[in-house]
C-alpha cells in the first residue's frame, strides 16, 4: 500500500522534472542571450564543471572516498534530523555504511538528493559574506560550486548505475529516481542562479511556482477535455444503440 501510494505521488509530481528543467534551461538561455554573454562568476563556474568533469575521467576512483564520506555522513546528518541514534559509521574507498536506531524514506535516499559539499560551501560563503564581504572574490566561490555541483552529479550517478542500490528499491524505484532527479534539478537550478548576473533565488522561485501552476493547470485542462469528448462519444454511441 505504501509503494501504491509513494508511486501515485511520483506520477502526479512527474511535471516538476519539466517545471525544474525548464527553469535551468532557461536560466542557461538568458544568461547566453541577454548581455554580459560571460560575466566572472559564469565562467568560472563553468570552468568548474569543466575541471571536474575532467578530474573525474581522469582519476575517477582516487575521490570515491571523498563522496563515501558525504554520502554515509548524510545519511548520518538525516538521521539525526528525524531524531535517530547512531550506533556506528564506517567510511572506506570500497564502500560504507551507517548503523541507525531507525530508518525511513528521508534518511534512505538524501545522499542521492543532497548535495553536501555544496551546501556546506554555500554556508561557508554565507558566513565570509556576513563577516568579511571583500575577503575573496565571488568567482572563486563560484567555480567552488561548480566543482562540487559536478562532483555531486557524477559520483550518485555512479552510485546508481555501476551498483544495484537496496536503497532505491526500499520505496520503489519509480518513486525513487522521481525524488532523485527533482532533489538534483532543484540543486542545480540554486547552483545556476547563485550565479546568474539576470536571476535572484526570489525570481527563481517565483518563476518556478508560476510555471508549475501552468503545468498543472494545462494538465487539468487537457484531462477535462479527454473525459468530455470520451463522455460525449459514449452518451452519442447509446443513443445509435437505443433508436429503433
Amino acid at each position: 500500500m505504501k509503494r501504491l501510494f509513494l508511486f501515485l505521488l511520483a506520477l502526479i509530481g512527474t511535471p516538476l522534472v519539466w517545471v525544474l528543467g525548464h527553469c535551468f534551461l532557461k536560466t542557461l538561455a538568458v544568461d547566453w542571450l541577454d548581455q554580459p554573454l560571460w560575466t566572472a562568476p559564469r565562467i568560472a563556474f563553468v570552468a568548474g564543471c569543466v575541471t571536474m568533469m575532467a578530474l573525474y575521467a581522469w582519476k575517477a576512483r582516487a575521490m570515491v572516498v571523498l563522496y563515501v564520506f558525504a554520502h554515509e555522513v548524510t545519511h548520518a546528518l538525516a538521521g539525526l534530523c528525524c531524531f535517530a541514534r547512531i550506533h556506528q559509521i564506517s567510511i572506506r574507498a570500497t564502500g560504507g555504511f551507517v548503523r541507525l536506531s531507525k530508518s525511513n524514506l528521508v534518511i534512505t535516499l538524501a545522499p542521492y538528493c543532497v548535495p553536501l559539499y555544496l551546501l556546506v560551501a554555500v554556508f561557508l560563503y554565507c558566513v565570509q559574506q556576513y563577516l568579511l564581504p571583500d575577503a575573496l572574490p565571488f568567482a572563486c566561490w563560484a567555480f567552488l560550486f561548480g566543482v562540487l555541483t559536478v562532483f555531486h552529479i557524477c559520483y550518485t550517478t555512479d552510485a546508481l548505475f555501476s551498483v544495484s542500490q537496496p536503497d532505491t528499491l526500499e520505496y520503489g524505484r519509480f518513486f525513487s529516481w522521481w525524488l532523485i532527479l527533482v532533489a538534483n534539478l532543484f540543486f542545480a537550478v540554486f547552483a545556476i542562479t547563485i550565479t546568474s548576473p539576470n536571476y535572484t533565488v526570489r525570481r527563481q522561485a517565483a518563476q518556478g511556482v508560476a510555471a508549475t501552476r501552468q503545468v498543472y493547470h494545462a494538465l487539468y485542462a487537457g484531462t477535462t477535455r479527454i473525459v468530455q469528448r470520451l463522455t460525449a462519444d459514449s452518451a452519442s454511441t447509446s443513443e445509435v444503440k437505443g433508436q429503433p
